[in-house]
């Protein structure tokens, strides 16, 4: 048995007819006809059959025809594997992103990295506290989108690319009000409501000394997800990117709170990073490039 005896078999059992598997296969009639029959001996099956002017599968034709398929398109991944491998792709990138990120931005450059190179392995990875830039200075991985200061450039050279805004605000659910005398203006007014903060922030944030509140109760998660779950079960008040709750913002289950006497609101860029005295293949290359057209879709939206 050879994959060329398979693949005959598969476009003469798909076709319905040897003239038009020769067509297609740049094959003469007599060869596939005896490559078909050599494969039936070597089965001890029969695998087509007449019927009128066509060639149908047998019942045993039917058994066979999907795993003959499936060694064929393994054998088709096999040498795509080895042209990647060949022309120097490499066999892993990854991309990092702090949680404080929109998400939604990365997925489309990495769905078409992904189909431009099929062998290489894509792992997304999602840090808080800068993590993604410390990956990135440490080797970990190749891009970074990260909250950014123009100061990081102390720690390391990069390449960068604006990559949006980012924004914290303190918000409540719209039950908590009714636990109020009044409409909250000062943090004292939330004095007896629980202060929900992540274990910690995505950026390096004292907040206390940062925002100037000093609460009396806190209830601590490590992730935005448990964060909004808390808050949406008016558990308390609390910081947390704004695009988690912009439907609920708007439908007026969260409440924006506007207190004079602490910050409710931190804005900051977000980039996306890469060192820049590092040697990058192809895919990451690709990658970069994704991202760019991606930044600069949105600046036109913007």
């Amino acid at each position: 048995m050879t994959l060329e005896q398979l693949r005959m078999f598969v476009t003469v059992a798909e076709l319905g007819s040897i003239a038009r598997a020769a067509e297609q296969l740049h094959k003469t009639q007599p060869a596939i006809s005896i490559a078909i029959k050599r494969l039936q001996e070597e089965f001890n099956l029969s695998l087509l059959q007449k019927s009128g002017n066509r060639l149908q599968l047998t019942e045993d034709g039917h058994r066979m025809l999907p795993h003959c398929r499936y060694l064929l398109r393994q054998q088709s991944e096999l040498t795509g594997l080895a042209k990647h491998l060949s022309r120097d792709h490499e066999r892993k990138v990854e991309l990092v992103y702090d949680t404080i990120c929109q998400q939604l931005s990365i997925y489309d450059p990495v769905i078409n990295t992904q189909r431009a190179f099929p062998h290489t392995e894509l792992y997304l990875s999602s840090v808080a506290r800068l993590g993604a830039l410390q990956r990135v200075i440490d080797g970990h991985a190749d891009i970074a989108i990260t909250p950014w200061m123009h100061s990081f450039h102390e720690l390391a050279t990069f390449d960068t690319l604006p990559f949006g805004q980012f924004e914290v605000i303190a918000v409540m659910h719209a039950s908590c009000l009714d636990k109020l005398d009044t409409p909250p203006t000062h943090s004292r007014h939330l004095h007896d409501i629980p202060l929900l903060m992540p274990q910690a922030f995505d950026i390096d944030i004292n907040i206390e000394k940062v925002m100037g509140v000093v609460p009396a109760f806190t209830i601590r998660s490590n992730d935005s997800d448990t964060q909004k779950a808390l808050l949406m079960k008016g558990a308390g008040w609390g910081y947390i990117p704004r695009d988690r709750i912009a439907d609920e913002l708007a439908h007026g289950e969260m409440i924006a709170l506007e207190l004079r006497d602490v910050t409710c609101s931190i804005r900051g860029e977000i980039s996306v990073v890469r060192k820049l005295d590092e040697q990058y293949g192809p895919v990451s290359e690709f990658l970069w490039d994704q991202l760019k057209q991606q930044a600069f879709a949105q600046g036109e939206r913007e």
